[in-house]
């Protein structure tokens, strides 16, 4: 560019830099119309000044012998800034680049004489300038994001371990926690567990798939990863899909709803005990629904107190042959609750199978058409001890 071509092009950068007031309020006007500027913590005040800053130095820069030093000097406060008081990255990146269209409608303003060949020979360089400066603020913003997120999930781990250490929280704890993960204490909870392996691939499809629509707190316990997270359920019916698809191809067990975040570590213990109870090669969601009898008969014979020894001892005195009919008439009519629908599932009378009832309450004492007795006897079926593996139908 000849010398000329400078001193003019110079020239019409100050005679813009002389409508910089004009420029911040055509900014300011366009910007507050974005909601997400409006519902940040950024206030009128900042957006004003940083406005000021932007401007001058991207004018000092457009100089025929300017530098985008000063550029790059604000656009790492600017970044981390705007990260701070919550503004989205594509609002503040559509603020940045408006800069270059409030400043090129001055550039080119007819009243400012200059010559439109020469005009078109510095767009390019005026829209470079600009984007080299949305790329630096981008980077900045980028690695305050990523620094508040590490604190936050510093801060969360923190406030979890209180929440599911081995001393229950008090109820002053409770209301410190609750603040910290920022959920209520008397709302509902999910908690769900799956594996530390799992666990991993979980954590993956949250951070990469935003749409899921809830708060997702995770927390490893022993050989499982909790997920917990508020919920508007009542009680438990079934996963939503978006929350379903989270756990994909994987085991994972449910607790009850936690009404309430006292009764969160129940929650997280019923869903580690469900957890548990799954056979290895399990995939899908697990529930207490579905496997409280499984849970309830390993945790009595955890303590001695299988119910299988009410059952199965007192079968010995029958033959195998009567004792596999006996048990798998008992087994059918605790599944269906008729004499009718059991007799036609096994192909017999109905009173053979009243019979096969009246016979399994004389060798046992219990009588499975009274609902007491009925419970037990689920729970004593669900035994799979080497010792009495014989008597099962």
């Amino acid at each position: 560019m000849s010398g000329q071509d400078e001193r003019l092009w110079d020239d019409l950068i100050e005679r813009t830099r002389g409508r910089l007031g004009a420029m911040v309020e055509q900014f300011l006007a366009r910007t507050m119309t974005d909601p997400s500027y409006a519902d940040s913590e950024l206030t009128a005040e900042d957006l004003r000044r940083s406005s000021v800053e932007s401007f001058t130095a991207i004018l000092d820069s457009l100089r025929s012998d300017g530098t985008t030093s000063a550029l790059v000097a604000i656009a790492e406060p600017l970044g981390t800034r705007r990260a701070r008081q919550a503004v989205p990255l594509d609002s503040l990146l559509r603020a940045v680049r408006l800069d270059f269209t409030v400043l090129w409608e001055h550039l080119a303003d007819p009243a400012s004489g200059m010559d439109p060949a020469l005009l078109v020979r510095k767009a390019g360089r005026v829209w470079t300038t600009v984007d080299e400066f949305a790329a630096h603020v981008q980077e900045h913003y980028l690695a305050e994001q990523l620094a508040i997120e590490q604190a936050n999930a510093d801060l969360q781990r923190h406030y979890l371990a209180q929440l599911f250490g081995t001393t229950r929280p008090t109820e002053a704890a409770l209301e410190r926690i609750a603040g910290a993960l920022r959920v209520s204490t008397s709302g509902n909870f999910s908690v769900a567990a799956v594996s530390r392996d799992d666990g991993v691939v979980v954590r993956r499809r949250i951070r990469s798939t935003p749409r899921y629509g809830h708060v997702y707190f995770d927390y490893d316990m022993g050989h499982h990863t909790l997920f917990l997270w508020p919920t508007a359920e009542p009680a438990l019916g079934r996963l939503p899909q978006g929350v379903k698809d989270l756990f994909a191809d994987m085991a994972v067990a449910v607790a009850p709803v936690a009404r309430g975040l006292v009764r969160v570590r129940d929650a997280a213990s019923a869903a580690r005990e469900i957890m548990i109870d799954l056979p290895l090669d399990s995939s899908g969601v697990a529930t207490l629904s579905d496997r409280w009898r499984s849970v309830t008969r390993h945790l009595l014979a955890g303590v001695g107190c299988d119910l299988g020894q009410i059952v199965f001892p007192y079968l010995e005195k029958c033959t195998d042959l009567e004792r596999r009919k006996i048990l798998e008439t008992v087994a059918t009519y605790l599944d269906t609750g008729s004499l009718g629908d059991t007799g036609r599932l096994l192909e017999c009378h109905r009173n053979t199978v009243l019979n096969r009832l009246n016979t399994f309450e004389k060798y046992t004492g219990l009588d499975v058409q009274r609902p007491y007795d009925a419970a037990a006897v689920i729970i004593a079926l669900e035994w799979q001890g080497a010792e009495w593996q014989g008597a099962r139908p």
